[in-house]
């Protein structure tokens, strides 16, 4: 299967279900109880997730699966992927602060290539 975007989010009446990795989406939703049909892409299956008239709920797993746009956020909130995704926001935070030294070769080196155009 060929990715042409690497990130996905998810949303379901403006509450966040999922952002992260394209080529772990569908498994976060499958090991939540859902059910990607055979021939299904990954695209519809995960908007699929958004109308309750076309998610495939697998057996056994009815009554413990998100049902409304709260509930699919909340079980988002509390999984480890959306923990590991603020710990990677982290990181990045810490690697290009806002104001740093990042900014400020960037505006060293747009001043430059302005002074060339004068």
């Amino acid at each position: 299967m060929t990715y042409y975007f690497d990130k996905v989010v998810l949303l379901y009446q403006g509450e966040q279900c999922y952002f992260g990795s394209t080529k772990k989406a569908k498994d976060f939703f499958v090991r939540m109880g859902f059910e990607c049909p055979e021939r299904q892409t990954v695209p519809d299956f995960l908007t699929s997730l958004t109308s309750p008239s076309e998610r495939v709920i697998r057996a056994g797993f009815e009554s413990r699966v998100p049902q409304t746009p709260a509930e699919f956020a909340a079980a988002w909130r509390a999984s480890e992927e959306y923990a590991q995704l603020h710990q990677d926001l982290q990181k990045y935070d810490e690697r290009f602060p806002i104001g740093g030294e990042s900014l400020e070769a960037f505006q060293a080196s747009r001043r430059a290539q302005q002074s060339k155009h004068m």
